[in-house]
C-alpha cells in the first residue's frame, strides 16, 4: 500500500550496506522511522541531514502493522543550504532534532506540532542575526507545544520562575526557582515571537545557564532525560 506524507527528518541509522533507517517526525504518524534505499551515497547525504523537509511516497506491507515502511520516493521541499553549511545553524539543527527525539513519543499526528516544527526549520535557514538564541526560544516553545506550558505571569513583584509551580512567583526558593535574570530572560522569550529572536539580547553565560535551566523545567515535567550529546557543542559555539 502506496501513501504520502511529509517528514522532518531527525536522525539516520545505517541499515545493511546502502540503506538508512531514517526517524522522523512525519505529518500523518507524528513519531516514527521507516526504511530509505538512496541510489547513490550522495543523495543520502544531500535528502537526510538533520531537519531536512521531505515529501515522500510510503509502501507498507498490508497487515504489517508495527513494521517499518519503506521510502519509495523522496523529494526535498525546502532549500535549506544554510542549516547544512553553516555551522552554528548545523549546531542547533543536531539539537533540535535530539531533543525531539527525546521529548516527542506519540505515533499520531499532531498538526500543530508539525506545523510549529516545519516554521522553526525555515526561521532558522533563513534568520541572519539571533542565531545565538534560536535554540532557547525553540526549547521554550516546544514545552509549550507539548502541554508544559510556562505561565507569563511576569511583574515587578513575581519576578523569579518556580519551575515546579510552572509560574512567575514573588519569592526565590534556591531549589526550584530560576535566578532573577533567567526569569526575565524566559518573560521576553514567551513574549517574542519566533520572527523576532534578533531583538533578544543576552551573555553568553547567561545563555548557557538558562539553557540549563529550561531543560530542568522540561526534564521536572516530562520526565526528560536531559544529558543531551549535543549541548557541549552548543555552549562552546554560544558562550
Amino acid at each position: 500500500m502506496l501513501t504520502k506524507s511529509r517528514i522532518i527528518v531527525l536522525h539516520t541509522i545505517k541499515h545493511s550496506d546502502s540503506g538508512v533507517v531514517v526517524q522522523c517526525y512525519s505529518d500523518t504518524k507524528g513519531r516514527c522511522a521507516c526504511y530509505f534505499y538512496p541510489k547513490s551515497k550522495q543523495s543520502k547525504s544531500s535528502v537526510t541531514f538533520p531537519l531536512n523537509i521531505l515529501d515522500v511516497v510510503l509502501h507498507s506491507k498490508r497487515g504489517g502493522e508495527g513494521t517499518m515502511p519503506l521510502i519509495k520516493e523522496a523529494d526535498t521541499v525546502f532549500p535549506l543550504a544554510d542549516i547544512q553549511t553553516d555551522i552554528r545553524k548545523n549546531a542547533i539543527a543536531l539539537y533540535m532534532c535530539e531533543l525531539i527525539l527525546r521529548s516527542v513519543r506519540e505515533s499520531e499526528p499532531d498538526p500543530g506540532l508539525f506545523a510549529f516544527l516545519t516554521n522553526s526549520v525555515l526561521i532558522l535557514n533563513e534568520i541572519k542575526e539571533g542565531c545565538e538564541n534560536f535554540h532557547l526560544h525553540f526549547t521554550v516553545n516546544l514545552c509549550k507545544l507539548l502541554g508544559y506550558m510556562p505561565q507569563d505571569n511576569y511583574s515587578t513583584e513575581r519576578k523569579h520562575f518556580n519551575f515546579t509551580q510552572a509560574q512567575f512567583v514573588e519569592k526565590h526558593q534556591e531549589a526550584f526557582c530560576f535566578a532573577p535574570d533567567e526569569s526575565l530572560l524566559l518573560h521576553t522569550i514567551l513574549s517574542t515571537p519566533l520572527k523576532d529572536i534578533p531583538t533578544i539580547k543576552c551573555s553568553g553565560e547567561l545563555r548557557n545557564r538558562f539553557l540549563t535551566k529550561v531543560l530542568e523545567y522540561f526534564s521536572f515535567h516530562s520526565a526528560l532525560k536531559t544529558e543531551l550529546k549535543s549541548l557541549g557543542v552548543l555552549r562552546e559555539l554560544f558562550i
